[in-house]
């Protein structure tokens, strides 16, 4: 199973296009209810795109 095919966890991220963010498992328990449903989930491991939305500073990525 590749990278891609691998079914999302709750530490992956889901990121809003306002830059708000949240580990998918919080989304997926109710807790940003209020929030729109178009967010892009980033995988907890793809430092490179977590770099990519300004995101490596909350995560400890150099």
């Amino acid at each position: 199973m590749t990278k891609t095919q691998r079914p999302y966890t709750e530490h992956d991220i889901a990121v809003w296009p306002d830059g708000g963010w949240a580990e998918l498992g919080e989304v997926w328990d109710g807790h940003y209810h209020w929030k729109s449903d178009d967010y892009e989930i980033v995988r907890e491991d793809d430092f490179d795109r977590l770099k990519a939305l300004g995101l490596a500073e909350n995560f400890g990525i150099p």
